[in-house]
């Protein structure tokens, strides 16, 4: 019971710390305090409440948008607390993820020590060393960035002898998530499927409904689906999928997978159909479907790539000082390459630019437009760039004059238009921590986000500017807007809307929770679910 407890602590502090806001908000969104242990404030998990739900571009096709969601507080700490409870659940996915030698994304490794994510957009993308750094200050740095490079060389390894790779990609996935399904984590498919029918009422199982009873409550009790953003959820698809790699092991397929995306080794073409079908089979049992546009068959030679820091040094050298031109050469290459197919080669320049190399105050205003170009016409490395550039400003590596603020307003014009919510928020962030939104011009920008329904940038209008907006407009907000996060944040600065806010969103058997949340969060110099931005490393 003690190695249960010591084993599970990490993952349960990560699940805590990642909290209900997905890694794509910035980093103000967050329920950390050294002031108040939250999860000690007792809650039920009974009330049913509507998630708060806002879009953000698809990663890997442009143009295309996807829905992340924030479940309501008191619920997701009731799941929280029943995992303190029952840490058995945890124990299981550790050790299903641990022994996934096909998962590139577990969340546990062979030891059964949890792992770090990327926690950057969701993609590993910090990847370009062949070898952990031997100096000690640099090695968890260099250690997090060697991973792509670290995972496509074992690609290669596993496949050889291949004559293709076939790609496979799971339709709607977190959507397709069956809730009741949950019990396969410790039963499997088939096992899961008995007690079911048959209502067993043995310990593991009722731990296993009650846990999908919790997790259901996130998304206001539906069993179809689980929400895309908070780390549980990842937590619980990275399990089932350990789950659909045992059976796929035991039919001999030599695969990989990141997150639930599968690379499958073909070893003879003319069977490359049984395999598909095969493999359709097995996903078929846990309710999932093959996603048509993403299967492809890659043949020989697969699993090219580039070296991005190679590329880097052979461009800008090692003496870290560039020259205008050999800034423009190098953002050239390194956005042709993106251009060209190479993912993630922008927001790796990015990163290692801003580390790396030094600019002199005559290439300032040439740096800082390059990073613009890249938030105006790059959608997937938008909120990357507000938060270099935040970094960068307030380094004083950058200046920001006007005709970038005015590039910046007619782009959080343009989003708000389009109501792409994720761009809204990042770039009301940046506005807010480049000192720029308190502008007495900026008026109407504020107007226009209050009217834009958009909560999350609204709430840091609200909480992060309080004196730029007017009780009429806070009024206006409480008397249209319906999510329970934004009526939250209204609540907690209007003590008599309290109750009200109990109706509105259907606060039942969680009043006191809020109510004793409330009465100690209201000693805080700030009332607010969001905390205080430093300036930090991206």
């Amino acid at each position: 019971m003690e190695k249960e407890k010591i084993i599970t602590d990490k993952l349960l502090d990560k699940i805590k710390e990642k909290g209900i806001f997905s890694e794509y908000l910035p980093e103000n969104f967050n329920l950390k305090s050294d002031k108040i242990n939250i999860y000690g404030i007792g809650a039920t998990y009974k009330d049913k409440i509507e998630p708060y739900s806002y879009y953000m571009s698809r990663l890997g096709k442009k143009g295309d948008r996807r829905m992340i969601s924030i479940p309501e507080l008191s619920t997701y700490v009731s799941l929280v607390n029943f995992l303190r409870d029952n840490r058995s659940i945890l124990f299981d996915i550790i050790q299903l993820s641990g022994d996934d030698y096909n998962s590139f994304s577990r969340i546990a490794n062979e030891e059964h020590e949890i792992v770090d994510d990327d926690g950057n957009y969701g993609q590993v993308i910090k990847s370009i060393n062949f070898s952990i750094s031997e100096e000690g200050d640099n090695q968890e740095e260099e250690k997090e960035r060697s991973v792509y490079v670290e995972n496509m060389l074992e690609k290669i390894k596993r496949t050889q002898g291949a004559c293709g790779i076939l790609h496979l990609d799971i339709s709607e996935f977190y959507k397709s998530i069956y809730t009741h399904m949950l019990s396969v984590i410790k039963l499997g498919v088939d096992g899961a499927e008995k007690a079911y029918q048959e209502n067993s009422q043995d310990a593991d199982y009722k731990k296993y409904v009650a846990f999908d009873d919790r997790i259901r409550r996130l998304n206001s009790s539906r069993t179809n689906g689980i929400l895309v953003g908070p780390y549980i959820s990842r937590v619980v698809s990275e399990a089932i999928l350990a789950r659909v790699d045992t059976e796929l092991r035991e039919m001999d397929y030599n695969f990989v997978r990141y997150a639930d995306d599968y690379e499958i080794a073909v070893y003879k073409e003319d069977e490359l159909e049984d395999i598909k079908s095969k493999i359709v089979s097995v996903f078929a049992r846990y309710d999932f479907r093959i996603n048509n546009e993403k299967t492809k068959y890659e043949k020989y030679p697969f699993y090219m790539f580039k070296n991005y820091e190679k590329v880097l040094e052979s461009l800008a050298g090692k003496d870290k000082v560039l020259n205008s031109v050999e800034i423009v050469e190098l953002f050239n290459k390194f956005l042709n390459m993106e251009k060209n197919g190479e993912k993630g080669a922008i927001r790796y320049l990015l990163k290692t630019y801003k580390n790396e190399y030094h600019i002199e105050d005559e290439h300032k205003e040439l740096y800082a437009s390059y990073l613009l170009n890249v938030l105006c016409n790059d959608e997937k490395s938008l909120g990357l760039a507000c938060k270099i550039i935040i970094y960068e400003y307030k380094e004083k590596r950058i200046e920001l004059d006007h005709n970038f603020y005015k590039v910046i307003l007619d782009k959080l014009e343009y989003e708000i238009k389009m109501k792409h919510d994720l761009e809204i928020v990042w770039l009301t962030y940046l506005l807010k921590y480049t000192d720029y939104l308190e502008h007495p011009m900026l008026t109407h920008i504020i107007d226009l986000i209050i009217e834009s329904d958009c909560d999350l940038a609204i709430i840091i209008i609200m909480e992060e500017c309080s004196n730029i907006i007017e009780d009429t407009q806070v009024e206006k907000c409480w008397n249209n807007c319906s999510s329970w996060i934004l009526l939250y944040q209204i609540a907690l600065r209007y003590p008599d809307k309290r109750e009200e806010f109990f109706s509105r969103i259907g606060i039942g058997h969680n009043k006191n929770f809020y109510k004793n949340y409330l009465k100690i969060i209201s000693h805080f110099t700030k009332m607010k679910l969001i905390g205080d931005f430093e300036a930090t490393e991206c």
